[in-house]
């Protein structure tokens, strides 16, 4: 009964350990907490999670979503790029405990408390790659769900209904063998996989 309690309490205290993200800005070091959600948006706009007062960073930079014990950074085509410890991110990419992240002129950091890193699998290298077969406007589609846009925001970026862009994602997910918007990010980043036509990103200053 003892151990069982002392295991309901660590529980406890890891539920309240957030994932956070450390921002270096001109008047000092803040930090923001990933808490309720799973997605959070960053960029220059006030309207996103994490807005940042640099004129480098465009209005909606980029996305962090969190799925299990995994969090991604995904760039939303932005103008000047993103890059994580030095190297610029083209795909979403699956961050550690003590990534820096660099967005503009702006730095953060993210720390992930012990109790919430995922444990490392010998043999997570050796995960086949799979590279499925879609079509041209399936794959603009794939990557538009992989940034976090909506079925309607999609249609009005890639000039389609929303019907449509419904009948491509349920086309994806039968192909892919997956049941929700979730598993087709998940597939993207860990099977790594590189649409074949060009994203249609947004650009924004």
């Amino acid at each position: 009964m003892q151990r069982s309690a002392q295991g309901k309490i660590a529980a406890n205290i890891c539920a309240m350990e957030l994932m956070q993200i450390v921002i270096y800005r001109k008047t000092g070091p803040q930090t923001f907490a990933l808490g309720y959600g799973n997605c959070w948006t960053i960029g220059r706009s006030p309207s996103n999670a994490i807005a940042i007062d640099d004129i480098h960073v465009s209005r909606h930079h980029a996305t962090l979503t969190k799925l299990d014990m995994d969090i991604y950074f995904a760039d939303l085509g932005s103008r000047n790029g993103s890059f994580i410890n030095g190297r610029r991110v083209i795909m979403p990419i699956a961050l550690q405990n003590g990534d820096r992240l660099r967005l503009g002129n702006t730095e953060m950091d993210l720390i992930i408390p012990p109790c919430r890193r995922k444990p490392h699998l010998p043999n997570d290298e050796t995960v086949p790659i799979i590279h499925p077969v879609l079509t041209p406007s399936e794959e603009r589609v794939f990557w538009q769900v992989v940034q976090g846009f909506t079925n309607k925001e999609i249609g009005r970026r890639l000039q389609i209904s929303p019907r449509t862009v419904q009948t491509h994602l349920s086309s994806i997910m039968h192909k892919l063998t997956l049941e929700n918007r979730s598993q087709i990010v998940r597939f993207a980043f860990e099977q790594q996989y590189h649409p074949q036509t060009a994203p249609n990103l947004r650009r924004t200053g």
